[in-house]
């Protein structure tokens, strides 16, 4: 789907294998690092986050995957302890859900939200990364993140320019339908 002029909404399914390692090692590091035993709990709820977080997911999905097994204290304790240590993002939609994804430098995204049917979209613009460093820039800072959620009403036409868009080399789709 297709917003604007360098703008490509896509929905996430595809599992990037790399990804899901490459994630998978770092937050077994850093719980360690931080004194964290990796119990059983703990590693059901980083294996799934890994399996099925790499675009937004909510708790609620979260414990129904992982019951009886797992209590809803332990999983929302959990994603407390990986969203303090920077594993994981939090986003809060304005249906009161909170959904959480994995943070991974190398797979950066942002998110549409169509305000008429609730849905969200991940999306990649890399002249609007390219505007948030030149940003930074301007205002002298380093940024170690940043997140940009668009919110609004997906126009008709923009599915048809969709087409055109898809050759357009600064976009980057993301993969996959969730």
């Amino acid at each position: 789907m297709g917003l604007g002029s360098g703008l490509v909404l896509g929905t996430m399914v595809t599992v990037d294998e790399q990804l899901r390692a490459r994630w998978q090692a770092r937050a077994s590091e850093r719980v360690a690092d931080a004194g964290h035993r990796t119990g059983a709990a703990r590693r059901a709820v980083i294996d799934l986050l890994a399996r099925e977080g790499q675009c937004l997911i909510d708790a609620q999905q979260i414990m129904a995957e992982l019951r009886p097994r797992r209590s809803p204290a332990s999983v929302y304790r959990i994603l407390h302890e990986l969203l303090t240590l920077g594993l994981i993002n939090r986003f809060d939609s304005r249906d009161g859900i909170a959904r959480y994804e994995i943070v991974d430098p190398g797979n950066h995204h942002h998110h549409f939200v169509d305000e008429q049917t609730g849905d969200v979209h991940p999306f990649t613009d890399a002249r609007l990364d390219q505007a948030v460093r030149e940003t930074a820039e301007r205002l002298g800072v380093t940024i170690s993140c940043h997140e940009v959620t668009l919110r609004g009403l997906e126009q008709p036409q923009s599915r048809l320019m969709a087409q055109q868009w898809r050759r357009d080399p600064e976009i980057v789709f993301v993969p996959g339908a969730r």
